[in-house]
């Protein structure tokens, strides 16, 4: 639309002997994201939720986002994966223990799937080089969508469906199946969420390649805060909690900023 209009305000100006004239009335700005729109039922349960996690407006401009992902059995946390991200630039880096004194570092862009491994700070080889990049990318779908499954409800390819038979009077249950979408598009999820906040309180998933009789797997969604971000607030979930049960996958250390430390996707040192 600018683009457009600086070219006809030019041809004008050419028409007209470059006269000097009186500045036209601005145009009305365009709102800067288009806002999702509910089809159906389902849909508006999906942006019911997407809206309690902050809303697609904040979302799509929401610039940095760090966390961690890490699992805990009774009380003890074990094995953690520190993420950071460039959402504008798809610049990730993910550092991930492979013993008590050694650490792996992916810097890659998650739109190219480019980049590098290191090991305590050295180039890792080939062909671990390559399978260790393909692995850092596989933590990155995995470990996002724990985290984030709602601002993932409307891309291209999810399709979503009203569960009646499983809601209550409390809580809308929406089923979501993938066509050619992400890693493993055999997935399937249930998400529960709740009727008078948007928070989606449990999911339930079954994974590709599981046998179709097993039963799916139910985990609740624990210890909501709010974070303040340069596009919005956001309320994130920190905890998945196994069948109510002693296991949880964390998702904390949560950071929204402003900006990120100078080379901190190109210098496999910083931080620690």
């Amino acid at each position: 639309m600018r683009s457009a209009a600086c070219i006809s305000a030019l041809f004008i100006l050419l028409l007209m002997g470059c006269q000097p004239q009186p500045a036209p009335a601005p145009a009305p700005e365009e709102p800067a994201v288009a806002p999702i729109v509910a089809a159906n039922y389902a849909d508006s349960v999906a942006l019911r939720a997407y809206n309690h996690f902050g809303g697609h407006e904040t979302w799509t401009q929401l610039p940095y986002l760090r966390f961690d992902f890490a699992n805990e059995r009774e009380g003890e946390r074990g094995l953690t994966a520190r993420h950071f991200w460039d959402r504008m630039t798809g610049d990730y880096r993910v550092e991930m223990p492979a013993s008590d004194d050694s650490i792996y570092v992916a810097l890659f862009n998650t739109n190219t799937r480019d980049g590098q491994v290191y090991l305590n700070g050295e180039p890792v080889a080939e062909p671990e080089q390559a399978e260790r990049l393909a692995g850092a990318y596989r933590r990155y779908i995995n470990d996002t969508y724990w985290f984030l499954a709602p601002i993932k409800f409307f891309d291209a390819g999810v399709t979503r469906m009203y569960e009646p038979d499983s809601s209550t009077a409390e809580t809308d249950v929406i089923k979501l199946t993938f066509a050619n979408v992400g890693l493993t598009p055999g997935d399937c999820y249930w998400f529960y969420v709740d009727k008078a906040t948007g928070r989606v309180t449990q999911w339930q998933y079954q994974l590709q390649g599981w046998d179709p009789t097993r039963a799916p797997t139910t985990t609740s969604w624990e210890d909501y805060a709010s974070y303040t971000s340069p596009a919005g607030t956001v309320n994130l979930a920190s905890r998945r909690r196994f069948g109510g049960g002693t296991f949880s996958l964390l998702t904390d250390e949560i950071a929204t900023p402003d900006s990120f430390p100078d080379g901190l996707f190109t210098n496999p040192g910083l931080p620690q």
